[in-house]
């Protein structure tokens, strides 16, 4: 499992965009240290910051990975459209 816990790197995401803009990630999937893709459904948005005037959204999710519930830090750029996954706690 060390082998995941990098931090910064994009995130391929399925979300979900409400009609007042508001962000909701679902799952997400990235490339593990050695080349794997690990796959990530979200059980529980912890916390969010989504303000409008800022360069993106953050997010703290609780989700399973290999048996054991972990924290992750989600980033959205708005400008850039990208994600980004910058840190795995638990």
């Amino acid at each position: 499992m060390e082998s995941i816990l990098c931090v910064d790197i994009p995130v391929q995401m399925i979300s979900c965009t409400d009609t007042n803009g508001k962000i909701t990630p679902m799952r997400f999937r990235f490339r593990d240290r050695n080349d794997e893709i690990i796959t990530i459904n979200i059980d529980k948005i912890i916390s969010t910051d989504q303000q409008c005037s800022s360069l993106g959204a953050n997010f703290v999710c609780a989700a399973s990975l290999y048996g054991s519930q972990k924290t992750f830090q989600l980033r959205y750029n708005y400008y850039a459209h990208e994600w980004r996954m910058s840190g795995i706690r638990g």
